[in-house]
């Protein structure tokens, strides 16, 4: 049985932040998959500083989600 998990990532380029959400099976997995849909939502490359995994929750049958709400001074 795949135990699958939800990732909640924020990607800092230069001043600008973007939340990236990754279902996966591990951490490797889940910044593989941030890298991958950085390339594909930009027609230019983007320079990227940062990769931050800010949560993860188990995926269960039920399922699993965030609220996505503006960061925190304290994140």
């Amino acid at each position: 049985m795949i135990r699958m998990e939800l990732f909640r990532f924020i990607v800092t380029s230069g001043g600008d932040e973007f939340p990236v959400v990754a279902a996966a099976e591990d951490e490797e997995s889940a910044f593989r998959i941030v890298d991958r849909e950085i390339e594909r939502s930009f027609l230019e490359q983007l320079e990227v500083d940062d990769i931050a995994l800010l949560e993860k929750k188990k995926i269960r049958k039920t399922g699993a989600g965030f609220l996505i709400q503006p960061r925190k001074t304290y994140e």
